[in-house]
């Protein structure tokens, strides 16, 4: 079987427990307006221009038979609307400015990279992760995946947001360790005006997947001016409480690292959002303690 991915990196830390490899599946069923990784919002592979490396050769216009590229003033213009990523310009671009996210690779493939780790993920206890973008829009490659490092023994982990219809999740729930589930927000309307993704299902789908008995932590990415007040904090850890396999809640303070893949794939960025201090975080981590256990990746369990 065959997937799209965009990444494989290796030696993390911060995507379950132990030293993971992390597998990055293009596609996602949100459209935060945060995100800073915009190249999986769509399956397809895309064409992405780094404008800061080119140094406007015309070699690509020549083999380009889209009109993508131009030059205009001595300046590299790129149309990626007409683009059909067939990856003859890639190939002609010698200095790194065109690149193509998302590469097609088989399971057996994925797992050759995995395989090379093994060693770590026995000594820390750590194992593999598969992440997005949303790991659940290629539900069955994930699948296969998972079945094949569970038939390893290798620890098994799931990051996801989970806008999509339950029976994807839970036909991968038997090859799983650990899921790792992202609530945003809580209000209905941060979800309809910047995180686009549908509330009730999310929320559904995490009590769903509690009823399953797997171990869970959820995250919430705090955004400044989006879901950074205690009332948000509070209605997403009140609601928490309820679960019966909540490992624990994090708060994850927003970067806006982002914005050079924005402008590599001709993406609008928004600057309005802001990273929330230290003070702050500290402060709606003790609002969620009241409710659920909560854990900082630096200091560790805030309430035992």
């Amino acid at each position: 079987m065959k997937g799209i991915i965009t990444d494989i990196q290796r030696f993390s830390v911060h995507d379950g427990p132990g030293i993971r490899t992390t597998v990055f599946l293009k596609g996602c069923s949100n459209r935060c307006a945060w995100c800073h990784n915009p190249e999986t919002f769509t399956v397809k592979p895309q064409l992405e221009f780094f404008s800061e490396r080119c140094i406007a050769c015309g070699r690509c216009l020549s083999v380009c038979q889209e009109g993508v590229h131009s030059i205009s003033d001595g300046r590299h213009i790129v149309d990626l609307t007409l683009c059909n990523n067939c990856g003859q310009c890639i190939a002609s671009c010698y200095v790194g400015a065109l690149v193509v996210t998302g590469q097609e690779m088989t399971s057996e493939e994925v797992m050759e990279q995995i395989r090379m780790d093994e060693p770590y993920y026995k000594r820390s206890g750590g194992g593999i992760t598969l992440s997005g973008g949303e790991p659940v829009m290629q539900w069955e490659f994930a699948k296969e995946i998972l079945l094949l490092c569970k038939e390893l023994g290798i620890h098994t982990t799931l990051q996801t947001a989970g806008n999509y219809d339950f029976e994807y999740l839970s036909a991968l729930v038997p090859y799983l360790d650990l899921v790792m589930y992202d609530i945003k927000a809580f209000s209905e309307d941060i979800y309809k005006n910047v995180i686009h993704g549908d509330p009730r299902r999310i929320l559904n789908n995490l009590m769903d997947l509690d009823c399953m008995g797997i171990p869970i932590i959820v995250r919430t990415p705090v955004v400044g001016s989006v879901n950074d007040t205690e009332q948000e904090i509070e209605a997403i850890a009140t609601y928490l409480g309820d679960m019966k396999h909540l490992v624990h809640y994090m708060l994850i303070p927003y970067h806006g690292l982002g914005k050079v893949k924005y402008d590599a794939l001709g993406m609008e960025y928004n600057n309005t959002f802001y990273t929330p201090d230290k003070e702050r975080m500290q402060q709606l981590e003790r609002i969620a303690a009241r409710y659920v256990k909560v854990y900082n990746n630096e200091s560790g369990y805030i309430n035992g």
